[in-house]
């Protein structure tokens, strides 16, 4: 798979939180849960649209090391910070259920 000295991208996982104050207004805001180094690599690209007014959607997988924080982890409470974008994370992999390496699939 991943040789731990590839890891060498710095990515943050944001979790989302609702808070509710003392009125009942509800809240929301992503929060910096973890930091870690990561292998990134694209996994797929497409674009879409009238030329003038091009999208670029990119799938990218980052491998980090599995770790007791993060065994909770889900694609509808968290996203990827990394290089200035944000990721929608679309399947979190526990490599071979070894809980050595999670492999993270994500949507800009």
């Amino acid at each position: 798979m991943v040789e731990i000295g590839t890891m060498r991208q710095r990515i943050t996982l944001q979790e989302h939180r609702t808070v509710v104050d003392g009125i009942g207004n509800h809240t929301s805001f992503w929060e910096d849960f973890h930091s870690c180094f990561a292998y990134v690599n694209l996994s797929s690209g497409k674009e879409y649209g009238p030329a003038p007014e091009t999208v670029s959607e990119d799938t990218l997988v980052f491998v980090i090391r599995w770790c007791r924080k993060l065994k909770n982890l889900s694609s509808q409470e968290y996203r990827i910070s990394y290089a200035g974008a944000f990721y929608n994370i679309t399947c979190v992999d526990d490599v071979q259920f070894r809980h050595e390496k999670l492999k993270l699939t994500a949507d800009k």
